[in-house]
């Protein structure tokens, strides 16, 4: 299988509107291409100057990561409803990879061993780093139920980073969103030169 290339568009528009147009295209050509809007999945985006321009109402931009692909086509299609709908492309980073922080303090070694058989099973292209976990287990502590309790029988605590391929990275990060008791930084996105 081939790798997929992603790309970060940044996109002049009210996001409503290119939401709806990119919905639309996307339709419209019958295609399934893979993307994401940076914001709405935790991707960092923009410097302090860009959310400051943003803020003010000076700027309205939509960032969002999609398929290399498809992407030329949504830049045409851009390009050619421009005069009607004034949405443009404002700027094009190739995405060569993708990482992101993780802190995480589990109570039950049932969520814990889901945790560690996910950060253990990676795909090829990614990889676990700077990875440090702590178990604390205490028999005593037992005796007390509930997640409440003011000590608890058995502790996991881990953090690290993910590392490698951006689809796979951010797919890693949507899974470990649903687990309880996790904290993620945002996903940073490094670009070819």
């Amino acid at each position: 299988m081939a790798e997929q290339k992603f790309v970060e568009l940044v996109i002049e528009s009210p996001f409503i509107l290119f939401k709806g147009f990119l919905m639309g295209f996307i339709e419209g050509t019958g295609e399934k291409p893979v993307y994401f809007f940076s914001k709405r999945t935790g991707i960092k985006t923009e410097t302090l100057v860009e959310s400051l321009k943003v803020w003010f109402g000076f700027e309205t931009l939509v960032h969002v990561c999609i398929e290399k692909e498809f992407a030329e086509k949504l830049k045409k299609a851009l390009e050619n409803t421009y005069e009607k709908l004034g949405m443009k492309v404002k700027s094009e980073k190739p995405i060569k990879s993708a990482s992101f922080d993780f802190k995480v303090t589990f109570y039950h070694k049932k969520d814990a061993k889901k945790f560690e058989e996910l950060i253990h099973n990676l795909p090829e292209n990614v990889i676990l780093d700077e990875f440090k976990k702590d178990i604390e287990e205490d028999k005593e502590a037992a005796k007390e139920k509930g997640i409440y309790t003011v000590e608890h029988p058995y502790i996991y605590k881990a953090e690290g980073e993910i590392v490698g391929d951006f689809n796979i990275v951010i797919d890693l990060f949507l899974k470990m969103k649903e687990l309880p008791h996790v904290e993620l930084e945002e996903v940073y996105l490094n670009f070819e030169e």
